[in-house]
């Protein structure tokens, strides 16, 4: 009777084991199934490596914007340098390449109208330009603030060279919104300035390595097509500064005329600028 109870026990005992081994086992094996271990840390590098790749590249074809702006050689300016005078009875308006012209001492501050980050938006509702100041006498507040439209009702030029596109190009703007604003834009200046001639330029270029990533070339084309439409329906000059400031084989700006941050024209940039406007006048 001993033995009988004392091999039961052993049989219940090694059974016991049995079961609790199986159950080890399944455990086991679905945390390896939830979990993934990599092979090893090269793995990590190589997938990490690829998304910032990814993240750099940015592709740009300038054959497509050759082959559109081809069509339109009816409204881009051709080589006309007839007028000696034709710079100094221009007013240049635009943005921060524009500002540059007289900050620079490129052209006297007169013949300039230019805002840093301005917009094509901006032109008729950012009032940033002063005309009177504080009195010091009576030490009232008399400051007073004008837009760029105001400023060009007050100085009726014969001729305006204006050229945005840039910033609006940095937030993803829409090529067929920005054609809107700036036609109704420039309808604004000319019913305050009856005489004014009006010559759009194209947006300038940007260079492949830049400050400003959110800046694409290929938007930039985008609105320089606009534009050329804009003239041609609208009976506007427009300068096609990307014939001159473009590299022949990569289609962004040539780092000839380029400053540092690949956005802001350097010395060259702007004396080709004013170069390629006097050669290219409206008449």
């Amino acid at each position: 009777m001993f033995y009988r109870k004392k091999s039961f026990y052993i049989v219940l005992f090694l059974f016991g084991i049995s079961v609790f081994s199986l159950i080890a086992v399944y455990a086991m094996s679905g945390f390896e199934t939830d979990t993934h271990i990599p092979e090893s840390t090269d793995q990590i590098q190589i997938q990490e490596t690829d998304i910032e790749t990814q993240a750099e590249v940015e592709y740009y074809d300038k054959t497509v914007y050759e082959s559109e702006i081809a069509s339109y050689t009816d409204v881009i300016l051709p080589l006309n340098s007839k007028d000696a005078a034709y710079i100094d009875e221009t007013v240049f308006v635009g943005d921060s390449n524009t500002e540059g012209l007289g900050a620079f001492g490129h052209l006297y501050t007169n013949n300039v109208l230019g805002k840093h980050s301005m917009d094509i938006q901006g032109v008729t509702s950012n009032a940033y330009i002063q005309i009177a100041e504080d009195n010091p006498e009576t030490e009232e507040d008399e400051s007073q603030y004008i837009t760029m439209v105001q400023a060009l009702a007050n100085k009726q030029p014969k001729r305006i060279i204006i050229n945005f596109g840039t910033n609006n190009a940095g937030v993803h703007a829409v090529a067929d919104s920005f054609k809107a604003t700036y036609t109704d834009t420039l309808a604004q200046i000319q019913a305050v300035c009856p005489n004014t001639q009006i010559v759009v330029a194209a947006v300038l270029p940007v260079a492949r390595e830049r400050d400003y990533p959110k800046i694409k070339q290929d938007k930039i084309d985008e609105f320089n097509i606009s534009l050329a439409q804009l003239c041609r329906e609208n009976g506007y000059g427009f300068l096609h500064y990307p014939e001159v400031f473009k590299d022949s084989e990569t289609g962004y700006m040539s780092a000839d005329y380029v400053s540092a941050d690949g956005v802001h024209l350097n010395g060259d940039g702007y004396r080709l600028l004013l170069d390629y406007a006097g050669k290219h006048q409206y008449n």
